[in-house]
């Protein structure tokens, strides 16, 4: 368990620096476009990216997933570097600002396959989803920090200051994932040789043969593109709508994130099956949704976001626990990327969507149309039996 702690050290440093930028980054692309098409456009085009965990996710499996991690974080901080270079230089604009993050995502699409996949090598089968819940609920309280951060920050600091700081906590990162390559490496090593893994899209004719992720995907299709925006298109809601400031949007960043880590400890004392803990959860997210658009107040906004994150953080967990169990070794990077692409692809659709869509009906119609189409897929949902055997 000493080599959990260790990478859950480095990733914790790394998630606080990454989401100083990206709250620094969609607030500077806010002030240079002020156009709600424009944001939701570039930020469905960033989730877009994680289609790639399709090609990534062999990567994993491919070659010792701490060399993969490794690598991912040196570039990454070395992209860094040179974004605090352009931007020190007064080399900001929407070119330059897109690009970076742009760049950063797709690195970023390369790290997770290779973390989700690491886990079980490193972790009993039978603390998976203790590890699993302790790793979320740790990596959000990162993110969490550094959103309070990020918004509190971002009217007095430079951008360029948000990208050093980001570019440091990955060389932390980098330092911690060493630490276990030279403890788990050799391990890996022999791992790696003795698996075939020429097939790059093995995780898909995996997921596609199980009936089980076949439907879970199909429902997670449809909830990520219709509660994406809520997500994606949250700073328009707290400027547009509700007119509040950078701190009342950071804030609720924060309160979603709080949410995750509270669901994700509550999902360890709740005994039922995968099946009824998803149809509560979703149900749970969509009567968030439904609250915070009648009631439009920073009050109830904050509480549904936070209801929201608590019932994705329930999710999440469950889903990464049952894939770790239920997939072979040799297939856990391809698997882990198959579902990444295939349940997350979505969710920028949504959000792209819902960009265009909220010039002529406003984002309140946006969400309370996601919430009844949600709900609608839920029904559908209960009638189908899961084998989670």
């Amino acid at each position: 368990m000493k080599n959990i702690y260790v990478l859950l050290a480095g990733e914790s440093t790394s998630q606080f620096g990454n989401n100083l930028f990206d709250i620094a980054i969609m607030w500077y692309l806010y002030r240079l476009t002020d156009n709600s098409t424009t944001i939701g456009l570039i930020s469905g085009t960033f989730n877009a990216l994680v289609v790639l965990n399709v090609l990534t996710g062999y990567l994993a499996d491919r070659f010792p997933k701490t060399k993969v991690m490794m690598t991912i974080d040196g570039l990454q901080a070395v992209l860094m570097g040179v974004a605090t270079y352009l931007y020190y230089g007064f080399a900001l604009n929407i070119w330059t600002l897109v690009g970076v993050a742009f760049i950063a995502k797709i690195l970023g699409t390369v790290f997770d396959p290779a973390e989700n996949a690491l886990i079980p090598q490193i972790v009993p089968a039978d603390q998976l989803q203790r590890v699993n819940s302790m790793n979320q609920g740790v990596k959000v309280c990162a993110q969490l920090v550094g959103m309070l951060a990020g918004g509190s920050l971002v009217a007095f600091v430079s951008l360029a200051d948000f990208v050093l700081i980001n570019g440091l906590t990955f060389l932390v990162s980098l330092g911690c994932i060493v630490i276990v390559h030279k403890r788990v490496g050799h391990a890996e090593q022999v791992s790696v040789e003795q698996v075939q893994t020429r097939d790059w899209y093995a995780g898909l004719a995996y997921v596609y043969h199980n009936p089980m992720l076949r439907t879970l995907i199909l429902l997670a299709v449809i909830v990520n593109m219709v509660i994406g925006p809520v997500l994606g298109l949250n700073i328009i809601w707290t400027r547009g709508t509700l007119h509040a400031s950078a701190v009342v949007y950071s804030l609720a960043q924060a309160l979603f994130i709080i949410g995750v880590v509270t669901g994700s400890i509550l999902i360890n004392f709740v005994k039922t099956t995968f099946k009824t803990k998803l149809l509560l959860a979703l149900t749970t997210m969509t009567v968030a949704v439904t609250f915070m658009v009648l009631m439009r107040s920073i009050g109830t906004t904050l509480i549904a976001m936070m209801v929201i994150g608590m019932a994705g953080g329930f999710v999440n967990v469950s889903l990464f626990t049952l894939i770790q169990l239920k997939t072979p070794g040799e297939l856990l990077g391809r698997v882990n990327g198959a579902m990444m692409s295939c349940t997350n692809i979505s969710m920028p659709i949504g959000i792209a969507l819902g960009g265009v869509i909220t010039r002529y009906v406003g984002i309140a119609t946006v969400f309370i149309i996601g919430s009844a189409i949600t709900l609608m897929a839920l029904l559908a949902m209960s009638r189908v039996t899961l084998n989670e055997a």
